[in-house]
Formats: C-alpha cells, structure tokens, sequence
C-alpha cells in the first residue's frame, strides 16, 4: 500500500463513521440517513427528488459533502436551491458528486479525473497525502453500502456554469443596449430592449410560465406609455434584471391582498399618518423591485428581502465603482391618496453607517427625475427618520435642477447608496409612514430604541 492511501484509508477509520457501523443490506441513503453529519445533504437530496435514484441497484460512487461543508455555501443561494424553482439547478450540483459504478479508494488514487452522472469530470490527484476531488480534499473513505461507496468530502462542488439560454439572451441583450445608451441614443437602447421582451412574451424556448409572460407584457405595456426614452430605457432594463433575477411571478396572495404594483395604483383611502407599509406580510416585499447601475454598465449588485419574523424589509448589496457605476437603488409605487393631509416621509431603518438617499418622484415608474435627500446611518442602530416632502432636491440622473415636488404628486419612492464608495452595503426598514409635521425642518435622523 502506497503511502499516500495509507493516509487515506486511515482517515476513513477516523471519521466520524466508518464501514464497520453499516448494517448489512444499508443503502448509500440509509447510510446518510443514519450519519450526524449528513443532515443537509440528506435534506438536499430528499428536495432534489433524488432519494430512489441513490437509494436503487447502482452500483454508485457518492463523494459526499458533510453539514459543515454546506455550511459554506452562501446561505441565500442555499435557500433557493431547496426550492421548487432552484430544483433543477440543485440536482445537477448533486449529480456531479455521483459517480457510476462503484470507486473504492485504491482506484481513485490510480485515475486523474472520473465522469459523473451530471456529464461533469471530476479532476483527482494526491497532494501531500491527501486525495482531491475537484476542489474538495476527502476526509474519509470506503463507506460501504450495499449499492455502492460514499467517500466524505470537505466542501460542496460545484458543476461548471451550464449555459442558460434565458439568460445569454437577455445579456445578449444587455451588451447591446448599454453602449447605445451611454453613447446619447436611449431610443436604440428602449429598441433593443424592446425587442427582448417581445420576444420572451411571444416565444417559448425560454422556460418562462405562462403567468410570467404576462407579467413581462403587462409591464411592458405600461413602460409603453412613457414618453422620455433615457425612462423608458431604465424601465425596461428594470423588467429584463427581474426577469434575470427569476421574481416576475405574481402570487395569488398578491393579487388577493393587492400589494402588486396594480393594486397600490388604486388604492385611496390612507388616512394621515397611517403606515403605508409596515412590512408584516412578505407580500408587501413583493411590490419593491431594484434598479441598479447596470443600465450604465456599472457593476454594482442590489437585492431586496423580507426580514422573516422581524418584519422588515432588507435591502442589501455592494456597490462598485466600475465603469462610471457606484449606485444600487430600490423603489415602489406609492397608493394614490397615500400622501394627502401629509407633508412628510417617515420611515424606521437600522443602516450599516453609509449614507443613504429617500427619494420620490411623480410617476410610479422608473427614470431619471426625482426628488432626493440623504440620511446618516449608525452601523447596528435604529433610527427615526422624517423627510419633509417639499424641501426635497429634484435630480435628474444625479444631477442638481430646480424644481420642487408637492405631496400630492408623489406616486413613487426610493431608497439609494450611492456615497461614491465601493464596498458591501445592508439597510433594514421596519416601517414607512405618511405624516404631518408642525412645520419644523425635520429631515434629519433621530436614535431610536
């Protein structure tokens, strides 16, 4: 026995269960099943739809990775995994850790790369003792089953990027759109982007439900009606990240409770200083979407959570500041009515310590001209803060214009960073109201408990 297996084979005997614990007649599943450290692969798997397929004759080779090694996977992309739609995406990610046949460890020692049931390889070698299997080191071998061997592994491999057609269509897109937009031709920009949604709308090569094809036309149709085209450009950019990002689906809860972008148009009957969103129900959420640099070919990334039994919304990211981006942006439409009797904004947020823009603008879509003011955060703390509707700056595209803005013609608000600085960012809002004020100059933020 070459030195290098004889590291290997003991490592197999001290880990945290060996071939010897196995009862006859157990499966590679009744093997994990029966493991304390296989907890979420076995979760995984059971959500995957793959119990029979590794519990069947085989034989099968299983390189399986342990709780603590899933335990460093991003837990967000961990979650929509577990999820119907993250489904298929899982069970490749499992399927590349399966081999065919049954692979003790003196022959994996003895090959530089085995195929997997994903269509994948695995690359093998032996360094300093130790055998790898892609990126992953083996902490122990030969877990016998009556279908096949398990070898553990330190960390969860992952397949090579498996070509999206959805998406290399709509980045297809994007590339095309963005450098006429930043050459002063937005209306080559809306065309191109245009074009892509029709296409999704129309065509059904692309995976997209049939609820999700309506979503995408009705909010095409309403892009439709804007008359600037530097606006329409965002919006439409703005529908193709959702469409990116997989949430163009709207539940029936949704269109029950009205917390759809439709439902909040025709809402009118908010009384003073009543919460506009309190952010107890995940649907309210749902109405928010992000509107990031990438029109302008920046890098920054946005992305927008419900805070579980916390109640609050979470919006989070980081900025970049390549190509001339530096910007990450969430927005709504307000109900109509949702601001009358009202002079201010008052919303409860805990921030990361950057600062921070409320915005509002006159329309419930997206575009370049709104009414912006900036609050401080303390990192890790609560605070109140109240924006007095008219004091507030009109900016188009970052730029400082004239003009005011008046309650009642508020039907949007945002939330942006954008402080020129690069770095991970993370605001919470616990609630967001319409309130009357006495007057006084109260866009500032008060520490709260």
């Amino acid at each position: 026995m070459s030195k290098s297996l004889l590291i290997l084979t003991l490592c197999g005997f001290l880990g945290l269960f060996s071939a010897s614990k196995a009862n006859a007649g157990d499966t590679i599943v009744d093997l994990a099943v029966g493991a304390d450290n296989f907890k979420t692969l076995v979760a995984a798997v059971q959500a995957a739809g793959l119990v029979d397929a590794l519990a069947g004759e085989g034989p099968l080779t299983v390189f399986a990775p342990t709780d603590e090694a899933f335990a460093k996977v991003d837990a967000d992309t961990l979650k929509f995994l577990l999820t119907d739609r993250g489904r298929p995406q899982l069970q490749r990610i499992l399927l590349h850790h399966v081999v065919a046949g049954k692979v003790t460890a003196d022959q994996v020692v003895n090959v530089d790369e085995v195929e997997t049931l994903a269509g994948t390889t695995l690359d093998v070698s032996v360094i300093r003792g130790r055998v790898i299997i892609g990126d992953a080191a083996v902490d122990a071998v030969d877990l016998l089953a009556s279908n096949g061997v398990i070898h553990v592994i330190d960390r969860v491999l992952l397949p090579p990027v498996q070509e999206n057609p959805l998406e290399t269509y709509l980045m297809s897109a994007i590339s095309r759109g963005v450098p006429l937009f930043n050459d002063g031709d937005p209306a080559a920009c809306c065309a191109v982007y245009a074009t892509a949604l029709e296409a999704l709308v129309l065509g059904g090569g692309f995976g997209l439900t049939e609820e999700e094809r309506q979503v995408i036309k009705g909010r095409k149709m309403e892009a439709d009606k804007m008359s600037d085209s530097r606006e329409l450009a965002w919006e439409l950019r703005g529908i193709i990240d959702a469409v990116l990002r997989g949430d163009m689906a709207i539940s029936s809860s949704e269109k029950v409770s009205g917390n759809s972008e439709a439902a909040r148009e025709q809402a009118s009957d908010l009384e003073v200083g009543n919460m506009i969103f309190s952010f107890q129900d995940s649907n309210e959420v749902r109405g928010w979407r992000t509107v990031l640099d990438g029109v302008m070919g920046g890098l920054s990334t946005g992305k927008i959570s419900h805070g579980g039994k916390g109640a609050t919304l979470v919006f989070e990211g980081e900025t970049s500041l390549r190509n001339n981006g530096g910007f990450s942006s969430m927005r709504c439409a307000l109900p109509r009515g949702a601001m009358e009797g009202a002079d201010s904004i008052q919303f409860r947020v805990k921030g990361d310590g950057r600062t921070y823009i409320f915005g509002t603008r006159g329309s419930s879509g997206s575009g370049g001209d709104s009414f912006w003011t900036r609050f401080d955060t303390i990192a890790g703390e609560w605070q109140t803060v109240t924006i007095k509707i008219d004091e507030m700056e009109r900016h188009f595209f970052g730029q400082k214009l004239p003009g005011t803005i008046t309650p009642d013609q508020v039907r949007g608000i945002d939330f942006y960073i954008y402080d020129k600085k690069a770095g991970p960012f993370r605001l919470e809002i616990d609630n967001i109201q319409a309130v009357s004020t006495d007057g006084r100059n109260l866009a500032q933020a008060e520490t709260s408990n």
